[in-house]
């Protein structure tokens, strides 16, 4: 490879997660990727007409025809719509706590996705096989996304929800005991619970004082998990488990772990994971062709199968994604008191999930925020 070649970086900002940019940086660098970066900030993810403009900066200004981007949700069509318009090879890198309407239509637009609401919706099935009840918990802001609905994708007719719990923007003075008696009052067979930055950290306080994960097992999404709550199940020992398609970790990935140790003295984020990929994925189709035509790259985009931290790296060609599989990680306990996450169950991803929404149209009448999940 040969570094005049320039590789267009989009990057969002986040005060809940203020490292999640330098984390994506330091796992993209990670590659040792003989390129020449240009970095630009995209503020919270929300602004389309922000997004293109720096698009048009990198490709106009720059002459870049290669963009990675950690990207929000909002709009993103058009986004992805003037990309490909524009022959730019577009990796974007996600979340994934919407559901992805219609992402497979443009050309030279790949997506490589951490997957909250795929794995959302593979825990709804596994609840579904179990006949588990299920009450929600989870924040104002973190309800405003596509979790809860990708779980209840699941269910389809089956109705296994016993309510939900939402922890108000102001929380009120007796907020643990308003927690404590919904929750009981439904009797679940357990708890499906999504938080995230200082909402996790709030929500943590609240289950030390009503101790309801003593009563109940908690299924969680990974931003749920906080040095705070790890100290509550360390001082009373129970059944929680976390749903995604890698955690920190993983023994699957012990080697990007320990490169990443060894060159940052830091564990990796998610947000390191995504940003490795995606430089893995750009350095083997640059390994692969001399060429830096839009058209030759796509091309090793579809030819890409490639092992990564979470397992075989390829293109689904119906939809442009990724496809991991999904695992439940069940908080473990030593002798010495050290906590540990250890896989018990894998959530085949079979791309059902993905390729039932990627043909769909958004209907207008779903809200929720527009920002970047995390980004605000």
């Amino acid at each position: 490879m040969d570094n005049d070649i320039k590789i267009g970086i989009l990057i969002p900002k986040s005060q809940q997660y203020p490292s999640l940019d330098k984390d994506f940086i330091r796992g993209l660098k990670l590659n040792n990727l003989n390129v020449k970066f240009f970095v630009e900030s995209i503020g919270v993810g929300a602004d389309e007409k922000l997004i293109i403009d720096k698009i048009q900066k990198l490709n106009f200004q720059e002459d870049i025809s290669i963009i990675i981007g950690f990207m929000g949700h909002c709009n993103m069509s058009e986004v992805y719509n003037y990309a490909s318009n524009n022959d730019i090879l577009f990796l974007a890198a996600d979340l994934g706590a919407t559901t992805p309407y219609r992402t497979s239509e443009y050309e030279g637009i790949f997506i490589n996705s951490l997957g909250l609401t795929d794995s959302c919706y593979y825990l709804g099935q596994y609840f579904t096989a179990k006949k588990y009840q299920i009450a929600s918990s989870t924040s104002f802001y973190d309800s405003g996304y596509g979790l809860l609905s990708a779980l209840e994708y699941a269910f389809k007719e089956k109705n296994q929800f016993t309510g939900h719990y939402i922890t108000p923007f102001m929380p009120r003075e007796n907020e643990a005991l308003h927690m404590d008696h919904t929750i009981n009052t439904q009797q679940p067979n357990a708890v499906f619970a999504f938080y995230s930055g200082l909402y996790a950290e709030e929500n943590a306080t609240f289950l030390k004082q009503n101790k309801l994960t003593q009563k109940y097992p908690f299924y969680v999404t990974p931003f749920f998990i906080n040095d705070k709550i790890l100290e509550e199940y360390k001082n009373n020992p129970s059944e929680l488990y976390v749903v995604s398609s890698w955690m920190q970790n993983d023994t699957t990935s012990t080697n990007f772990t320990s490169l990443y140790k060894e060159v940052y003295n830091d564990i990796p984020s998610f947000f390191s994971v995504l940003g490795y990929e995606n430089g893995l994925i750009l350095k083997n189709i640059l390994l692969n062709t001399d060429s830096l035509k839009t058209s030759s790259l796509i091309e090793e985009m579809y030819k890409l199968d490639i092992d990564g931290p979470r397992g075989n790296i390829r293109f689904d060609t119906t939809t442009n994604r990724t496809l991991f599989n999904h695992y439940i990680y069940q908080l473990n306990l030593d002798s010495f008191n050290t906590i540990s996450f250890r896989k018990i169950e894998t959530l085949l991803n079979d791309g059902g999930f993905i390729k039932a929404f990627a043909s769909l149209t958004k209907p207008d009448h779903i809200g929720g925020w527009d920002n970047a999940y995390l980004c605000h």
